[in-house]
């Protein structure tokens, strides 16, 4: 009797304008009676106005995803209240405004996951605590005020995104872990909000099994005391050679981010550099701006842990280097170069951030890969793993360090962008989100070295894929933003994953090179070709 009424319940999914609905009864009142489109396959739809059906007629539903398309008005707590056995419920990226009412989430108490991020939402984050199944809580991106919510009673929540909000007051994890129960919290973000606290304000018994914690641009202020962090067992260590060290590092953090804030002093012994395995973040804070560049400074400012030599050793140096620049000019001369080569260092260690942050508004979250990292990838470019040449550059196959195979274009020497405006051609192409064309991953650019890391797709052979290609064609003319017509199609550039999915290769290369040598046409979209 059980399995037949699961059986029963309907799953909807509106999800980035495509529809699809698997249900025994008729759905055309959803669209209205004008439509003719089929309510089982209705792909790629703008679909906007307010929440468009009432709880009481879906109540056995268990997954709702209306993201990605133009939804609006309040949150439509009255028709979501009655489908008691919603297990999914995601209305991320629509126009839904306003405070979410205190009951309206009480009686959902089977969700599993939660996602009302980039709205407009405000006031007070809503209360969950009914919720104790929850594994993934995604309010990002809205104007939630007030303090952190309480999520203590949630012991299943394996990732909290509470990031571009206006929360404030103290960075409390005990609001996020229960001390007499096991925790499963991994991902805790809280970046770009207004929490005020001091860098040290955790211990070994609150953080559970957190493993990355997000604290970027908010008001943290003060010393950040590592030695302390290394003493109480919460950074990781390169040092596993015990069974007890080993294990201890499933508990103990991967990531600690603390960007753009205001901490302007870091305790840390420098012979445990080189044995930290925690990624400590802090570009942008004035420990950063303002220190002389040393060990510290460039493991927590740029992510190079290494020991250069014992601190007696480096003061040797610097008075070496003292007496000679004292008495020679070409010495001088090398100083101030190094001092120009520092300052643009700096500056494209800001320019990076920035652009991570810009990838962050737009929801685009490509890579920006080092050079020597695909070297490395591509065995130095070797003929071996080339996959093919086209009007552009030179498409290699990449193996990265976490074991992700990827397809690497290294572009001709001929584009004329630059910097600034290749990373934008970046950012607008790594927009064009569809089933049927390759994903871009990540960029390089390095000296006149451009590169562009895309998804690898197995298969090269193109059987019964055309109406795929004509889908992912009509998104690229009709429904992309902005419009961009391929102008190059052929076969080399439809590729087939390993499921046999046709995806379109090659999109948009155009808007690198100069206008006569452009296949593509676009509109300005910021300071784009």
């Amino acid at each position: 009797m059980r399995k037949s009424k699961l059986k029963e319940r309907t799953t909807v999914l509106l999800k980035s304008g495509i529809v699809l609905f698997k249900a025994k009864k008729r759905l055309s009142s959803f669209f209205g009676a004008s439509t003719k489109q089929s309510p089982q396959d209705v792909h790629d739809n703008a679909i906007e106005g307010e929440f468009p059906f009432s709880g009481d007629e879906y109540a056995s539903l268990l997954t709702l995803d209306l993201s990605g398309n133009k939804f609006n008005g309040s949150f439509p707590y009255l028709q979501i209240k009655n489908i008691v056995f919603l297990q999914i419920l995601n209305i991320a990226r629509n126009d839904f405004k306003g405070p979410i009412p205190e009951p309206a989430l009480e009686n959902i108490t089977q969700l599993v996951e939660l996602d009302l991020s980039s709205n407009a939402l405000n006031g007070t984050a809503p209360t969950l605590k009914t919720i104790k199944n929850l594994q993934v809580l995604d309010l990002s991106s809205n104007m939630f005020t007030g303090t952190l919510p309480d999520l203590t009673t949630m012991h299943s929540l394996r990732s909290v995104n509470l990031s571009r909000n206006a929360f404030t007051g103290a960075v409390l994890l005990s609001s996020f872990f229960n001390r007499t129960e096991n925790n499963s919290l991994s991902v805790l973000d809280l970046s770009f909000n207004q929490l005020t606290t001091d860098p040290n304000f955790w211990n070994i018994s609150e953080l559970g099994s957190l493993q990355e914690l997000y604290l970027d641009n908010n008001l943290i202020n003060g010393t950040l005391n590592i030695s302390q962090l290394h003493a109480l067992g919460l950074l990781r260590t390169k040092i596993t050679n015990s069974s007890s060290s080993t294990n201890s590092t499933s508990s103990v953090l991967r990531v600690l981010s603390l960007m753009n804030n205001n901490i302007s002093k870091v305790i840390y012994d420098v012979n445990d550099i080189a044995n930290t395995a925690t990624v400590i973040k802090l570009q942008e804070n004035p420990f950063c701006n303002f220190s002389d560049p040393n060990d510290g400074t460039r493991c927590f400012c740029e992510q190079f842990c290494s020991i250069s030599g014992s601190t007696e050793d480096s003061k040797r140096k610097i008075v070496i280097i003292a007496v000679v620049v004292s008495v020679t000019s070409l010495l001088i001369l090398l100083v101030s170069l190094a001092a120009l080569l520092y300052r643009n260092s700096k500056y494209k260690r800001y320019l990076q951030l920035q652009v991570q942050q810009r990838f962050e508004e737009l929801e685009v979250k490509p890579t920006i890969f080092h050079y020597s990292e695909l070297r490395t990838a591509t065995r130095d470019f070797n003929a071996d793993l080339k996959l093919g040449e086209g009007a552009f550059g030179a498409v290699y196959k990449g193996t990265l360090p976490n074991g992700n195979t990827m397809a690497i274009k290294q572009l001709f020497a001929k584009t004329s962008k630059g910097v600034d405006e290749f990373l934008n051609e970046v950012i607008l192409l790594t927009g064009m989100k569809h089933r049927n064309l390759v994903n871009l991953k990540g960029c390089c650019i390095c000296e006149q070295q451009q590169l562009l890391v895309y998804e690898y797709v197995d298969n090269s052979e193109v059987d019964q894929v055309l109406l795929r290609v004509a889908r992912g064609l009509h998104y690229l003319h009709a429904l992309a933003h902005p419009k961009i017509i391929h102008r190059d199609i052929k076969a080399s550039n439809i590729l087939i994953t390993k499921y046999y999915e046709a995806k379109i290769a090659d999109f948009g290369l155009a808007l690198f090179f100069p206008d006569e040598q452009s296949y593509i046409l676009t509109k300005h979209v910021a300071g784009t070709k």
